[in-house]
């Protein structure tokens, strides 16, 4: 009897030291390497559209802007042929999902600010000016396909855009990284969130055109 606990003590003994060399050896060969990455600002090239233009009036609005804070996309809008009326007149655009884009990927979330201006309508006939026309976008959203917890605003719920730039969306520091746009949704041919106003005095029965400049700041409004 005294015998067999020897044994079983010394078994014991040599499993505990073989266990302790294990561990050891695994620790003694530990050794740490390194791994890293250069992030430098986007060049703003290849930018997809987060509001996607197929079968809309305007299915390419690409701008052809590039670089790491840009407007990449900006629906042109068009409020087709229409009647003119016996007093003033609004009319709704064709557009379905009209918008405008910002790509900003210079690193660090400075913020950025939308703004935009119109120039007045002019006749393509004669160039004669569309006295009184106002261009209006109501109930803009903002859209993306990132966090939205990081997300810009919208300036107003309803912009009536005139020669001076206006705010249209802004990012304040921390927010507005990545592609983010402001759209003006609704229904196709007839979207009364972008709506044009006619007053009756001076309508000549022809076609008209403005232009909109939108401008993009590297800091919030």
């Amino acid at each position: 009897m005294k015998k067999q606990i020897l044994a079983s003590v010394a078994l014991s003994a040599l499993t505990l030291s073989i266990a302790g060399q294990a561990v050891y050896a695994n620790e003694a060969n530990l050794q740490d390497t390194q791994a890293d990455v250069t992030l430098k600002a986007g060049s703003g090239k290849d930018v997809k559209p987060v509001v996607d233009p197929t079968g809309d009036t305007d299915e390419d609005p690409a701008t052809g802007a590039e670089g790491a804070l840009s407007i990449p996309y900006a629906s042109s809008i068009s409020f087709g042929e229409q009647e003119i009326q016996q007093g003033d007149a609004i009319y709704f655009a064709q557009n379905e999902k009209p918008f405008v884009q910002v790509n900003d990927t210079r690193g660090g979330a400075e913020g950025w600010a939308l703004s935009a201006s119109i120039s007045e309508f002019k006749g393509v006939t004669n160039q004669n000016v569309l006295k009184g026309a106002q261009l209006t976008l109501a109930n803009g959203q903002v859209t993306t396909e990132s966090n939205q917890s990081e997300a810009p605003t919208i300036a107003s719920n309803s912009l009536t855009l005139n020669d001076s730039l206006q705010p249209v969306m802004s990012a304040e520091k921390g927010k507005g990284a990545g592609a983010w746009a402001a759209l003006f949704q609704g229904e196709k041919g007839k979207n009364e969130n972008v709506k044009l106003f006619v007053p009756r005095a001076g309508v000549e029965a022809q076609a008209y055109t403005a232009t909109i400049t939108w401008g993009l700041s590297d800091a919030p409004a």
